[in-house]
């Protein structure tokens, strides 16, 4: 995607991975916690009216599409935070060309693995 103002990068988002932060005594499972490896800013993508059908079957109200500067280190590997909640990185729609960026969608992580 090339043409996107510059001026709608307006949020930050965190992206970084799961860690074991412990060990519940109780249940005998790992606790983990969202670990930050780096952060760009974002700006929000709307989808258009055909973009929205062909999402029909998803679960598109749990998904959040962001725009970032084209950036390697984005990959589905990842989770990210952004305005507090946890989201997995489910897409990453890049665009290597100067001056490009890219489309990632977020899926909302339900806490329960």
């Amino acid at each position: 995607m090339k043409s996107y103002n510059l001026s709608r990068l307006n949020k930050r988002v965190q992206f970084g991975v799961e860690k074991m932060s412990g060990f519940n005594n109780n249940t005998g499972e790992n606790i983990t916690k969202f670990s930050p490896t780096f952060s760009v800013w974002c700006g929000e993508y709307t989808l258009t009216i055909s973009n929205t059908i062909s999402l029909t079957g998803t679960t598109a109200t749990t998904n959040e599409l962001i725009v970032v500067r084209h950036d390697d280190r984005i990959t589905t590997a990842l989770e990210a935070i952004l305005d507090g909640v946890e989201y997995k990185v489910a897409g990453v729609s890049s665009d290597s060309e100067l001056n490009a960026y890219d489309v990632v969608t977020l899926t909302k992580v339900n806490g329960h693995g």
